[in-house]
């Protein structure tokens, strides 16, 4: 499985639509991840195209089977699922913190959601967005 990750400065990308760079994880069934920081198992992309679908195709090229990040808009997070790549969004934390909770299936914590952004465990997964004036909306699909 390989995992992608918006990288700004060791920490997951606030806004994933312009990202420009995306670390990959190649998580084998072996150690779950638990050394990804070495031995050939990661490296960065370059993202040089803000168009989302140039974006998607990119992550498809790229054999992307989950990508975690931040924020994302919803055209562009449709192409990448339409490109069978899983989406877990509204995600915030150190790259390497979150890489292990992603592997110990604890990424649902709030410590990792976004500022302003629940999310439920076993419910609909809640959005949210801007509004016009700034403020925050939350919406379920």
């Amino acid at each position: 499985m390989i995992l992608a990750i918006p990288d700004w400065q060791g920490r997951v990308s606030p806004v994933f639509d312009v990202a420009e760079q995306v670390l990959l994880i190649d998580l084998d069934r072996e150690d779950h991840g638990r050394r990804w920081e070495g031995h050939g198992r990661r490296r960065m992309e370059s993202l040089k195209t803000t168009a989302p679908h140039e974006r998607a195709q990119r992550l498809a090229e790229l054999g992307i089977d989950v990508l975690v990040c931040g924020a994302i808009s919803w055209p562009l997070e449709a192409l990448l699922t339409a490109n069978g790549i899983r989406v877990i969004p509204l995600i915030c934390g150190e790259v390497g913190e979150v890489v292990r909770a992603f592997c110990d299936g604890a990424l649902e914590k709030e410590r990792f959601a976004m500022p302003g952004c629940r999310r439920k465990k076993r419910h609909a997964r809640n959005r949210c967005r801007r509004g016009g004036d700034g403020s925050i909306i939350e919406e379920t699909p």
